[in-house]
């Protein structure tokens, strides 16, 4: 008799919970779930989750170890051979680069937040290695934020729909297939009356269900957070008592937004001034308010100021304490991420050689080292992590695997990562990998990253694991996810991997858990259960501390209080307040080079059937968004000479990819949509073919990470904030 199992659903990075059941013939239906769950509503499911087993028993998914057996990087010529032989090799050549390199030669890039069960092992093997250059695309989405939240509030602040009264969305187009749980959480909320406010340059389906819609031009975010903050002070709107008792810095704020009255954030983002401060009053007075994360943010050239101006939106209305806004912690119930990682193992040394950290320390262990104290006096944990903290900086990564400068990076490993796509400037991506003495890919797929390994290690499906929620600190509930079936073929989990080379690179010691499960009942061994008896609930809340009560602990900054002048900023040699610069690259900053390149170029907008630079195989998923398309306003393509239906060339100063072009209404005239993660596996693999497809279609191919595209702050790249581009026929 077919039984059901409740699963987190990793299909994106919403983290929906549904059920699973396997048929008699053996596939295995997807569904919402029956029972009523705190953090996924009824009707929570998408076509990814749905055709997930399509994904699963795919033929074309890697099912055994292969080793690469050609005379140069990228030939494809694979030989299946066994998990020893691939772990043994993989150790000797590891060994060898260390020996000749140093431990700080390994780089590796994690998809840690779609990772479910290897609870910071992987750290923890590098930490003890002595490598201190791990990374992810986490550095440029919600990793980013989070580590803005941290050195704003001390942790990252989750929005409370089912508490709120006014939610400020930015650029989220949801819909039933897209964070499908939180389109739902926002239709129950508009239908109990809860106010909604969109900024979006594009009139999505969720700007038309908004109260206001700010139709920004991209990458203005910060000056129109600016402007409403302006709006909220002046007009004496914020939380006086919050803002006396629990925040530093508040004059400081207030005579920086004098510098951004309602006409001059007018004049930048394009709004109406009069739009704009309804939007202000309403999120100040329609309380509890709460702003939910959006990626658009991340990706700007002002993204760190955006992101603090956020920030102190929340703060000054006194989110933080009418419940529309949640500040995490490590879950009271389970064992310390950070614990796990073994931060302390890494030596300081080590640490300051973490790549970036000259030129962009902030998410460094350098920038990331003045909120150790905080973090071990309100959470217990020195080591807090919160997403995005200690990392290194890919720019810096990828320039260290390709110029070997400041020091060779030899040895690259990728988990559940297509580094060669997730990053910008993907012609230094590529010359990085083509660099390394030893390449290894833990996946699902042969995407273009693993067609340039030297071995590619099968791994498990979601719904092959079983899995306790969350593997980063900061959550305030914890879900498990039940195995619904043995993994196919060969495939491992990514704690197999991690254990048994360390135990092939003499660490067998510190990884006492022989297996997943042993690390599963570790983690939750606080609650006293195992997995058999824990697995059985569907979430854990977790006790959060009193922050800002009377005898409140305050928050994890050096001041204990929001920083709204950042003492952290400060310390790096970074403006303390929040502010807007136009970028370099636009037609106000750079007209001239805009007679050249006409158009604003936005690099995102998620398709339904897809994730990333995932599920692009041929079949149902693939056969809903057959084609990378570009989006043109009609009567911008008009002007062009650009008819719908045709491949085109979109270029900037840094490269150019073919798309299939796309007249759209909803597009802003004068703009251009371009799609992110997109390549070709049903063709053949290796540079013959741009890696099936991923050098002629990806984002990443015209995306700079010079200096003058990169957030000051944090060394990220400005993707969604707009810069100039062009397009014409092929």
């Amino acid at each position: 008799m077919a039984s059901k199992k409740h699963v987190v659903c990793q299909s994106c990075d919403i983290n929906c919970v549904v059920e699973a059941e396997v048929k008699a013939d053996g596939k295995i239906q997807t569904k919402s779930i029956s029972e009523p769950h705190p953090t996924t509503p009824p009707n929570s499911i998408c076509m990814k989750s749905v055709n997930a087993d399509t994904i699963r028993t795919h033929k074309d998914r890697v099912l055994y170890p292969l080793k690469n057996v050609g005379s140069k990087r990228g030939e494809q010529r694979w030989e299946r051979i066994s998990w020893d032989q691939a772990l043994d090799e993989i150790a000797e050549k590891l060994k060898k680069i260390i020996a000749k390199y140093g431990p700080e030669s390994l780089g590796v890039s994690q998809t840690e937040i779609n990772q479910q069960s290897e609870y910071g092992t992987l750290r923890r093997f590098m930490n003890l290695l002595g490598s201190p250059n791990w990374t992810a695309a986490m550095y440029m989405c919600i990793g980013n934020t989070a580590g803005v939240h941290r050195v704003t509030h001390g942790s990252y602040s989750f929005a409370s729909f089912a508490d709120s009264n006014c939610l400020l969305f930015i650029g989220k187009n949801l819909s039933n297939h897209n964070w499908v749980s939180q389109f739902n959480d926002l239709k129950a909320a508009l239908k109990r009356g809860c106010k909604l406010i969109v900024l979006d340059p594009r009139r999505t389906k969720v700007a038309e269900m908004a109260d206001i819609w700010l139709p920004l031009r991209y990458g203005t975010d910060a000056a129109l957070f600016l402007g409403m903050i302006n709006v909220i002070i002046n007009e004496q709107l914020y939380d006086k008592e919050f803002v006396e008792n629990w925040c530093v810095g508040f004059e400081e704020l207030k005579e920086r937004v004098q510098e951004y009255p309602l006409d001059k954030v007018a004049e930048i983002t394009g709004c109406d001034a009069g739009e704009i401060r309804k939007a202000a009053v309403m999120f100040a007075t329609e309380s509890p308010a709460s702003i939910p994360w959006a990626v658009s943010t991340d990706m700007q050239k002002n993204s760190c100021s955006a992101i603090r101006a956020q920030c102190i939106l929340r703060a000054i209305v006194g989110s933080f304490v009418n419940g529309a806004e949640i500040l995490g912690a490590p879950h009271s119930d389970l064992v310390p991420i950070s614990k796990i990682q073994m931060h302390e193992a890494l030596p300081e040394e080590k640490k300051k050689l973490q790549l970036g950290t000259e030129t962009y320390p902030f998410l460094t262990y350098t920038g990331m080292s003045a909120l150790e104290e905080p973090s071990e006096r309100v959470y217990g944990v020195k080591y807090f992590h919160n997403m995005g903290a200690f990392m290194a900086n890919p720019t810096a990564l990828f320039t260290a695997m390709a110029t070997e400068k400041p020091y060779p990076v030899k040895a690259f490993f990728a988990l559940a990562s297509n580094a060669l796509m997730g990053y910008a400037n993907q012609q230094n991506a590529l010359k990085g990998l083509m660099n390394q003495d030893l390449v290894v890919c833990y996946d699902q797929f042969m995407t273009p990253t693993a067609q340039l390994a030297d071995y590619v290690l099968p791994g498990d499906h979601w719904l092959e694991r079983p899995v306790v929620q969350p593997n980063w600190e900061g959550i305030p509930f914890g879900n498990t996810s039940q195995q619904v079936v043995e993994p196919a073929g060969e495939a491992k989990d990514e704690y197999y991997f991690i254990r048994e080379l360390a135990v092939r690179m003499g660490l067998e010691e510190h990884f006492p858990w022989k297996d997943r499960l042993e690390l599963i009942n570790y983690r939750i061994s606080p609650t006293g259960m195992e997995w058999e008896e824990y697995q059985k609930q569907y979430t854990y809340m977790s006790k959060l501390p009193d922050y800002f009560g009377p005898e409140g602990v305050g928050v994890a900054t050096p001041s204990g209080k929001v920083e709204l002048y950042s003492s952290v900023f400060e310390k790096l040699g970074y403006d303390p307040l929040p502010y807007y610069h136009e970028p370099l690259q636009t037609e106000i900053s750079d007209p001239e080079l805009a007679k050249e390149y006409p158009l604003i170029l936005f690099a995102g907008l998620r398709e339904d059937s897809n994730f990333q630079s995932c599920y692009h195989q041929p079949g149902i998923l693939r056969d809903a968004e057959p084609d990378p398309v570009a989006l043109l306003h009609p009567k911008t393509a008009q002007s062009l000479g650009l008819p719908s239906g045709e491949w085109i060339w979109v270029e900037t100063t840094h490269g150019r990819l073919k798309l299939l072009l796309k007249h759209d209404g909803a597009q802003p005239e004068g703009t251009i949509r371009i799609p992110h993660g997109r390549w070709c596996p049903e063709q053949e693999g290796g540079p013959e073919t741009g890696f099936s497809g991923a050098m002629l279609h990806n984002d990443a191919m015209v995306l700079s990470d010079d200096d003058w595209n990169l957030d000051p702050e944090q060394g990220l790249p400005n993707l969604r904030g707009g810069i100039l581009a062009k397009a014409y026929k092929c």
